[in-house]
């Protein structure tokens, strides 16, 4: 006791230092996930940032392509539907100008509102396109400029991510950005191209970059995307929209008339492709925004989970103190239940007890003082073989711990069964210096198996007796099923020899009545085979269907039952494998069978019949025999299946039947034999368990 209350102050000190040293863990990952959550709070409001620049990029790459097609047409095309945009890109402006005071990432603020003052130099810009007093270059550079200021905002917003799954996802949402900006970039010198009958050579090889650029982003966007937004990506590029901008672009690359595509042709298709580029950037917003609440929400799971354990932390330091203090107090409790309830004993190694618990003296009759000091053997019964004790002390010497059971002496000759668990005990040097046992009374147990073995015995007297008690019922059938065929063989000897008395001996004739006598002699000779096969031991269990077990019992009684005018119904559909012991089984067929016929004999029923019916169902295969016998009065049938219970008188039955029928299903098969009463009569079921098919 004394040695185990220092061994738990010992462990004060190391469950000390591992709560600390969670609290300090815990401490740190409720700090990190704080501020993983701030930061990804700060994204899920950049994303939105990003949506509305997105839009507002959208609308000023129209604008840029539109006027560039003004610009080149000098004025003559384009001009309403530029106006237009014009009207939308103001409204964008506007919407993105009221979130400005509510971006709190200092770096992103700055840039955006750098940006929005760049964009106050668009009014300039479009009063130079209304005057035709800028170039269409020109115009196209300073549109991507003030974009370019855009874009760098969803840069630094992306950069912000700590994550890297988020920021792969920022990585490729940022380089389709850069894409569908070279797009636009792209629609716009294309329709400059177009719309002018003489374009510059300069403006084509500004369009060959464009696009060289273009496709650039694309495939780093396609690098980094998740494989759902590729998959989106190449569903919505899929279609004749992509593949007439792609002809029209090798028109403009190497055609050297341009005028055979209008501007207004290319303007609309490049348009519609962009317009499905907006639906991808759409899908990777709302993609970004998805994976920033999940992420979110974990952080906020983990913080909870964290959180909770440095709560529990502190608890557990407070309560480990308390549990240590309630040990050393209920230390001599334990003792005491302990002694008093385990059988154990402790030894040297030469087998003198030591110590011995309180249990151990009241079992064994001994008081400690009789025990202590003397050898082990004082309880070894005469019964126990040395051979087992030689066995164990061979385990226990190599260091191995050893069980069994052992039957043990009591101090007034009577005796007890324990389970004995032995283990060696150890000093510093790993040499051993003693013997600790464990036992469990098992004695009830022991008394348990007995009975059960006496009870088997019981039940295999009693199934003898029931198939003795069928014999001569068994022994009617036989004189039933040798009638006929004894008749007909004398009937075939007498004609045989009054030919041999006419002197009409026919060798043919004489031939076929013999094969006739031969036949008669194999079906006695076939039911005295069935009678001796019923009657044989049965000890193993085989497969066999339902089909098989009738067929079998049917050779042995059909006749007996058809003599005695009862019909005779079978309906046999189930094909399952039974696991049975096949005579015990025929024997509980035909006992069922027999109890009917008695029945119908017994009432004189009108028609009798006996039906016999087999089926699968839900894995079990079922046998029915009913009879229209008028069926089981109800003050009875709960106690058909006791012991000894009959219906007949003394010299009909002996009441085991129904009782071993019962056993033989139940106990030796597994399965279930019940009773009820039909409309018609008694109906008597049987469900055994299919085997499952390797």
């Amino acid at each position: 006791m004394v040695g185990r209350m220092k061994l738990q102050v010992k462990m004060l000190f190391p469950l000390s230092l591992l709560i600390l040293v969670v609290l300090i863990l815990t401490a740190n990952m409720l700090s990190g996930k704080y501020t993983e959550a701030l930061s990804l709070k700060e994204l899920e409001d950049g994303v939105q940032l990003a949506t509305k620049i997105s839009d507002l990029i959208h609308s000023t790459q129209k604008e840029r392509g539109m006027s560039s097609g003004y610009l080149a047409s000098e004025g003559k095309k384009f001009r309403f539907e530029m106006l237009r945009q014009r009207k939308i890109t103001d409204d964008k402006v506007a919407e993105l100008t009221k979130l400005l005071p509510t971006i709190k990432e200092e770096n992103s603020h700055q840039l955006l509102l750098q940006a929005l003052h760049d964009i106050d130099r668009l009014h300039l810009l479009r009063k130079k396109i209304d005057s035709l007093n800028i170039g269409v270059e020109e115009t196209i550079r300073l549109f991507s400029q003030m974009n370019e200021c855009f874009l760098n905002v969803i840069v630094a917003l992306s950069k912000s991510s700590k994550i890297p799954h988020i920021t792969q996802q920022f990585t490729a949402y940022d380089n389709f950005l850069y894409a569908k900006e070279n797009a636009g970039i792209e629609r716009a010198v294309g329709t400059a191209i177009l719309a002018d009958d003489q374009p510059l050579s300069s403006m084509k090889v500004y369009f060959i970059e464009v696009v060289a650029t273009q496709e650039i982003y694309t495939k780093i966007f396609l690098n980094y995307a998740t494989k759902e937004a590729r998959a989106y990506y190449e569903r919505m590029c899929d279609g004749k929209v992509f593949n007439e901008v792609k002809r029209i672009r090798d028109v403009i690359i190497y055609s050297e008339d341009d005028n055979v595509i209008s501007a207004e042709y290319w303007f609309e298709n490049v348009t519609q492709k962009i317009n499905r580029l907006q639906q991808v950037n759409n899908y990777l917003e709302l993609e970004l925004s998805r994976t920033i609440r999940r992420s979110l929400h974990e952080t906020y799971m983990t913080f909870g989970i964290f959180a909770v354990l440095n709560f529990l932390s502190i608890i557990s330091f407070l309560f480990m103190i308390m549990l240590i203090i309630k040990l050393i107090k209920s230390e001599q409790r334990l003792k005491a239940i302990t002694d008093r309830y385990i059988i154990s004993s402790t030894t040297d190694t030469k087998g003198r007890i030591l110590a011995v618990s309180d249990a151990f003296c009241s079992i064994s009759g001994y008081s400690r003082e009789e025990l202590v000091g003397k050898p082990h053997s004082i309880v070894r019964h005469p019964d126990m073989p040395k051979e087992a004790f030689r066995e164990m002390w061979d385990t226990i010497r190599r260091g191995e711990s050893w069980q069994g059971k052992i039957k043990n002496r009591k101090k007034d000759g009577g005796y007890y069964w324990v389970y004995a668990n032995i283990e060696p005990l150890f000093d510093r040097k790993k040499q051993i210096e003693g013997y600790a046992a464990v036992r469990l009374d098992i004695t009830d147990s022991i008394h348990l198996e007995e009975e059960l073995k006496r009870s088997k015995e019981k039940d295999e007297t009693l199934l003898h007796q029931s198939k003795l008690a069928q014999m001569g019922e068994m022994i009617s059938m036989i004189a039933h099923q040798w009638r006929q065929p004894l008749t007909a063989i004398s009937s075939t000897s007498n004609d045989m020899y009054m030919k041999i008395m006419l002197d009409q001996y026919d060798s043919n004739y004489f031939m076929q009545k013999l094969d006739q006598i031969n036949e008669f002699s194999k079906h006695l000779s076939q039911t005295i085979d069935d009678f001796r096969n019923f009657y044989k031991k049965d000890t193993k269990v085989e497969s066999s269907t339902y089909t098989e077990v009738v067929k079998g019992a049917l050779d042995i009684i059909e006749t007996s039952i058809v003599n005695k005018n009862i019909s005779l119904k079978t309906e046999l559909h189930s094909c399952g494998k039974i696991h049975v012991r096949v005579n015990e089984l025929r024997q509980v067929l035909l006992n069922l069978i027999k109890n009917a016929e008695d029945v119908l004999l017994e009432r004189e029923v009108v028609s009798p019949f006996i039906h016999i019916e087999s089926y699968d169902k839900e894995g079990s295969a079922y046998l029915k025999v009913c009879d229209n016998g008028g069926g089981i009065p109800e003050d009875i049938i709960h106690t058909i299946f006791d012991p000894y219970f009959s219906t007949k008188t003394k010299k009909d039955g002996t009441g085991l039947g129904l009782y071993m029928s019962k056993i033989i299903v139940e106990d030796h098969a597994h399965g279930k034999l019940s009773v009820k009463n039909s409309d018609q009569g008694a109906c008597f079921t049987i469900i055994l368990p299919i085997e499952e098919e390797d």
